[in-house]
């Protein structure tokens, strides 16, 4: 489905054209759960406050960082963070200072002409602002509500705030991350948020649908624990049936072996590999061209585990004089688990992501153009095909006010002078 937004002057395309969310969004798990709503087609309109900018966007004094600081239209450090500018595309950007009676009257207004919000902000905040689920139903009886929160609006650790990095301990994660030897490990990924955003994202998804059946609008409380809790469920619950910790077993398999990432020829690169049958086990020993399928220690898979270390060791050996990339395509050729392990930049530039559309060049209006992760999703019947760069601050103020509240521009003006609204460091 396409629709043509006149006064916004773009293109929404896919499933969720023609839904408009007001959201309070900020950093990465809510950003990132609107941002996917935004290109399914939704109008995404994120509300930010220039008196506390999202912390993605970065401190106004902060220095333009990187390569991007030598794009010539690089301008302003808080609308050219590469953090930022990752996690919000195919949104629109208005500011409301919800500190002030004015802002929340605005906000307020806007309510009805929306079908969803979401927030992350801990879980007395939109309390504070007036603007609670009850409150929210109140201008509009059918609204969807998304909390994303550390650990939920209620419970004992409700009022607990918390971040990617302290919920991966939290749900469990880390007690199995790390290796054998050694202690626990978070991912240095933050990667708990990521796992919130899509579930909110689907739960949102699910709430429009429930109420495009029913006409019933729904409060939708997440925690990002219990997201990732769900994500080591298999582990959770054989802790609960028979008190057992599972072990941290670094990039090996409980079951299998090989099973691992090892070092291939030159600095920093690596191969992962896997063998989970004695067919995958023959072709891997063929292509090493090794005497590994004589050796009685690697007779079966049972021996092959209980001799992992020395099973690893000759990997390793063999691993380190290949190259990285021809050996993952002739092992994935002759039916093994194998792929290079590349890095963000790999990544960015990988042949099978650029032909699938998810990585992308986007071209940002201050930032210039780089490559983005978009919408991992392709749909037959409602293509969802348009990817905008995230906004500037406050760059849709004046559209989004005139457009859905009729709001000419002196009263917009007076927004500015008030702090209400405006663009960068406030007064």
């Amino acid at each position: 489905m396409t629709m043509q937004n006149a006064a916004a002057g773009i293109n929404l395309t896919g499933p969720l054209v023609g839904t408009r969310g007001i959201v309070l969004t900020q950093a990465w798990a809510g950003s990132y759960c609107t941002a996917l709503l935004g290109m399914l087609g939704a109008d995404v309109i994120q509300v930010e406050v220039r008196k506390r900018p999202d912390s993605w966007r970065g401190d106004y004094a902060a220095p333009i960082a990187g390569r991007i600081k030598d794009v010539p239209t690089a301008q302003h450090p808080w609308n050219v963070s590469a953090l930022y500018n990752s996690v919000n595309l195919n949104k629109r950007c208005i500011t409301l200072d919800l500190g002030t009676p004015e802002g929340i009257e605005v906000y307020r207004r806007l309510v009805p002409h929306a079908d969803f919000v979401a927030e992350n902000f801990s879980p007395r905040v939109m309390g504070n602002f007036g603007l609670d689920y009850e409150a929210l139903r109140a201008l509009k009886p059918d609204i969807i509500l998304a909390s994303l929160s550390a650990y939920g609006h209620d419970g004992p650790w409700a009022n607990i705030p918390g971040i990617g990095g302290t919920i991966e301990p939290t749900s469990g994660q880390s007690a199995l991350l790390g290796y054998e030897d050694g202690p626990p490990m978070n991912s240095g990924q933050m990667y708990p948020d990521a796992v919130a955003a899509f579930n909110a994202f689907g739960a949102i998804i699910a709430a429009l649908r429930h109420r495009d059946r029913t006409g019933e609008g729904q409060y939708i409380d997440l925690s990002m624990q219990e997201a990732n809790l769900a994500m080591v469920g298999d582990s959770a619950l054989e802790y609960v049936l028979t008190g057992r910790q599972r072990d941290r077993l670094g990039n090996r398999h409980s079951t299998y072996a090989p099973h691992g990432i090892y070092a291939a020829a030159g600095t920093e690169r690596w191969i992962a590999l896997a063998a989970e049958s004695e067919a995958q086990w023959a072709a891997l020993c063929a292509i090493a061209g090794r005497a590994w399928a004589e050796d009685s220690r690697f007779a079966t898979n049972a021996d092959r585990k209980a001799n992992e270390d020395a099973l690893d060791a000759e990997i390793r050996a063999w691993t380190a004089t290949e190259d990285r990339d021809a050996l993952a395509a002739r092992l994935s050729a002759a039916g093994i688990y194998a792929a290079p392990v590349l890095n963000a930049l790999e990544v960015a530039e990988a042949a099978h992501l650029r032909s699938r559309g998810v990585v992308r060049e986007v071209a940002h209006a201050e930032a210039g153009t780089w490559p983005q992760v978009t919408i991992p999703l392709h749909f037959s019947r409602t293509p969802a095909t348009e990817v905008r760069a995230a906004p500037l601050q406050g760059e849709h103020t004046r559209q989004v006010l005139a457009e859905i509240l009729g709001m000419s521009d002196a009263e917009v003006d007076e927004l500015e002078r008030l702090g209400v609204s405006g663009m960068g460091p406030p007064d």
